[in-house]
């Protein structure tokens, strides 16, 4: 199955991801959480509603095996966020104003970088995941 045959059962995860995240099964939120990641990076993660889950999406690229990944997000989260990933992206943002604009932009391109470098075989072992568990049909 490619990704385009699986758009409509996407559709259905994402309604159901926003409305009512806990009735997600874990193959489901694996897609939920990981697919942003393959379409807008990892900044793109924190600067939009990603991160509300942010510790779900660790746990989901570890499940995957993109443990890379994940400790990248761990590593920025200990960086910025020592005491927590604030849920929102103003309170995200807030807690980046606390830090030098040059800084923050220099860590974001390393991150982004270092996880561009690797996407494609994110993107490939998600679609892997999406035809094995069968929630793409």
């Amino acid at each position: 199955m490619t990704r385009d045959e699986a758009q409509p059962a996407w559709v259905i995860i994402v309604d159901l991801g926003f409305s009512d995240y806990e009735k997600l099964n874990r193959e489901q939120r694996v897609w939920f959480n990981v697919e942003p990641l393959t379409t807008g990076g990892l900044w793109d993660h924190y600067v939009n509603y990603g991160a509300d889950k942010n510790s779900d999406t660790i746990d989901d690229l570890e499940y995957l095996n993109f443990h890379s990944v994940a400790n990248q997000l761990r590593d920025f989260n200990r960086k910025y966020f020592p005491n927590g990933v604030p849920e929102g992206p103003d309170a995200r943002q807030d807690e980046f104003d606390k830090f030098p604009e040059n800084q923050l932009l220099k860590d974001i391109d390393e991150m982004d970088d270092k996880f561009w470098k690797i996407s494609d075989n994110l993107e490939k072992t998600l679609l892997e995941h999406i035809n094995q568990t069968g929630i793409g049909k």
